[in-house]
């Protein structure tokens, strides 16, 4: 059974916003919260990127908040306001995910590797919808494209956008991260999404109630969403379907469950069949 579309009727940015696609070895690496528990996992994250980068790869780094973060700015928030305008809870929620670029760019230069970054008030990632439950809609190629021209790896806040009508900031949703990756490995044609977490895949149950189980090889974004778990963001799989995006949920340094799409790729879904503007 294939993915069920979300239903929300998305206007798209004219394709004169969207630059060529992207070329060469280009990994995505999503960093969840769930493995930026502390301070001293940014140096592990930096571990993971140099070995991508000494293999000849290209690499964006897409950051989540540091663990907590998301929910103690949410919560001053309320104490600020019952009621707060969730254009300012998108703005107040992001700086998570720009102080974790900054942690990470911190950890890749103590490893010696020089890293491009993108703040979120410039997010590649352009979105429609309500400020904090948008769906992306496009990204700035042209802007990736360069920073990637200037170091081997790029850090960018995932859970982040930017409304292309407005260039107000908006958020994905909880989980948003992984949508973030894998927009970006759709529209610059990545080798890989891999999403890193904290379990080494996606389980036939919960592995934390039942003991003894090893996680999938491979499963389908219907088979993930049946299963359940909130181990992908559900509008993640939702996207990766209808894009047909195939990618990887694993613990860092682990193999991991490859996720594919249910339905087959068509030539006319992949960005570089799209008529590009002049």
């Amino acid at each position: 059974m294939a993915c069920a579309s979300s239903g929300r009727a998305v206007n798209r940015p004219p394709p004169s916003t969207l630059s060529p696609p992207a070329h060469g070895r280009l990994r995505i690496l999503k960093f969840g919260s769930s493995v930026l528990r502390e301070p001293a996992s940014y140096a592990a994250a930096a571990a993971q990127i140099a070995s991508e980068v000494g293999s000849g790869a290209r690499v964006i780094a897409v950051v989540s908040a540091l663990e907590g973060q998301t929910d103690a700015l949410l919560a001053a928030a309320r104490g600020v306001s019952a009621d707060p305008p969730t254009h300012l809870v998108a703005a107040l929620l992001a700086t998570g995910e720009d102080a974790s670029v900054s942690l990470l760019v911190m950890a890749l230069a103590e490893a010696g590797i020089t890293a491009s970054t993108i703040s979120s008030w410039r997010s590649p990632v352009r979105t429609d919808g309500p400020p904090v439950d948008s769906e992306p809609v496009g990204v700035d190629r042209e802007a990736l494209i360069a920073e990637l021209g200037r170091a081997r790896v790029l850090v960018v806040p995932g859970f982040v956008g930017i409304d292309w009508r407005s260039g107000a900031p908006t958020l994905l949703g909880r989980g948003g991260s992984d949508l973030t990756a894998l927009a970006l490995g759709y529209w610059l044609e990545a080798q890989e999404v891999r999403l890193l977490k904290d379990e080494d895949g996606i389980y036939p149950a919960d592995p934390k109630r039942v003991s003894g189980l090893e996680p999938l090889a491979e499963v389908t974004c219907g088979g993930a969403r049946r299963i359940g778990g909130e181990v992908v963001q559900e509008k993640a799989l939702l996207y990766a379907d209808r894009h047909g995006l195939a990618f990887r949920v694993a613990a860092p340094g682990g193999r991991g469950t490859l996720v594919t799409p249910d339905r087959p790729v068509t030539e006319a879904a992949r960005p570089s069949a799209r008529p590009q503007a002049a």
